[in-house]
């Protein structure tokens, strides 16, 4: 028997036991089954507070987080959400070799490398990701985040009454938005400096020095890609006034001085603060799951001085393995929920949600323990108990295969099949 055919038989529409990841899911948004409880546990509206979430492969962190997303896009005019969980450009560029062409550099010993006819600088680079890398990153997004929120809620003419925030703005939307997109990026800047009437200091810039200016970010900024060429035009275009008076990031304490002017533009526009979800870390391709690899990438988030800004709440979803993290942070700044437990109600609940969202319309309400022949509430009963929703939607989908290649034509399951399918289960997950 094919399991289309099988499927066909109970009017499923589609197979409900597939495993998706989370993100990729195109049911879970109408199959989940809402954690409430813990929901408002770490959300505060009013006063967005860190938390670090811990829990085994499978049970649910990454749709707790896209739950967590979705609750929070319902208060846009109150919250501002970034969502940091794709890291592979992250680590690939901080991976990368870099050199800078000596037209940019303002390094002394240039002149020196002139006579010995080299034409690029050799960057120097940590050998792991640091804070730096991460501040930076955040800021990308969180202001391509704020741009886009200010713009859908037509706040900009706010930037008409402050020059100060106006310049903050200005200067984070020309070091961190879009990089790779000169043309969207030169007119917001255009945009903003219209709308805010911010004019440059200088009718005249010189390109040598918006060059040098360019090299200092490409050399300073790892993490984010820098298009020299680009990022002289963005120079050009607002002038040196921003860079000269606040600085470029060549410092943790010049970055840390950067999100604190973010977070002020976040207050400014009428939010009560900022949420960075932190998920996937087990994810990147050059990482794979490797509990020492993640450790690196996740060890320097947990900086003391980055759980301090006020209005800032980081929540990281994080593999069970990096449980001994919790040593890194001071746990009066930051509150740990060591696990995430799903009760057999709740599992059975998510089970049987998922069955009937994949029928067919108007098809009558169907219960895990229907597709048994017999003692289908204590089959059900053990499915719910495996610990999280991936290692019971693995067995169903164990259970469901194993019926197939047996029966000719059957609709429910025996108890045979059953038992084979579970033994095949405990073999598979305990890796014999």
């Amino acid at each position: 028997m094919e399991i289309q055919e099988w499927l066909q038989v109970w009017q499923f529409e589609h197979n409900p036991f597939v495993i998706f990841d989370a993100d990729r899911d195109p049911y879970l948004q109408i199959a989940m089954v809402e954690n409430t409880s813990l929901r408002s546990v770490l959300l505060h509206i009013d006063k967005p507070t860190p938390y670090v979430i811990f829990a085994i492969r499978g049970a649910g962190k990454s749709s707790m987080r896209i739950d967590t997303e979705r609750f929070l896009s319902q208060h846009r005019d109150k919250v501002l959400v970034i969502s940091y969980v794709e890291f592979n450009e992250l680590l690939a560029e901080v991976s990368r070799p870099r050199r800078l062409p000596l037209e940019y550099s303002s390094n002394r010993s240039t002149l020196a490398r002139v006579f010995k006819r080299k034409r690029e600088e050799p960057l120097s680079r940590e050998s792991r990701i640091t804070l730096d890398d991460h501040l930076d990153y955040i800021l990308k997004l969180g202001i391509e985040e704020l741009y886009e929120a200010i713009c859908e809620a037509q706040k900009e003419d706010m930037l008409k009454d402050n020059r100060e925030i106006a310049e903050k703005f200005i200067l984070l939307t020309a070091l961190y938005f879009a990089p790779n997109d000169l043309s969207s990026k030169v007119t917001a800047l255009r945009r903003l400096m219209e709308i805010s009437g911010y004019k440059r200091r200088s009718n005249f810039f010189a390109k040598k020095q918006a060059k040098f200016l360019a090299g200092e970010m490409y050399r300073n900024i790892r993490s984010v890609p820098v298009s020299l060429e680009s990022t002289v035009k963005i120079i050009q275009e607002i002038g040196p006034g921003l860079f000269e008076f606040h600085g470029i990031p060549r410092t943790t304490e010049n970055r840390f001085t950067l999100l604190k002017s973010f977070m002020e533009l976040v207050r400014y526009f009428g939010l009560s603060g900022v949420y960075l979800l932190v998920d996937r870390v087990d994810e990147p391709t050059s990482i794979k799951g490797d509990p020492e690899k993640m450790r690196e990438l996740v060890t320097p988030i947990l900086d003391d001085q980055l759980f301090q800004i006020n209005h800032l709440g980081i929540i990281l979803f994080l593999p069970y393995e990096l449980h001994d993290l919790k040593k890194y942070y001071r746990s009066d700044r930051i509150k740990t929920i060591s696990s995430i437990n799903w009760s057999p109600e709740n599992m059975v609940r998510l089970i049987e949600k998922r069955m009937n969202v994949a029928r067919k319309p108007g098809s009558p309400p169907l219960h895990l323990a229907d597709i048994f022949e017999e003692n289908g509430e204590s089959k059900a009963q053990f499915i719910v108990r495996q610990l999280t929703p991936r290692n019971a939607f693995r067995l169903l989908s164990i259970i469901i295969e194993e019926h197939c290649q047996t029966a000719i034509y059957g609709v429910k399951i025996s108890t045979e099949v059953y038992e084979s399918a579970v033994q095949r289960y405990l073999i598979e997950k305990e890796g014999y």
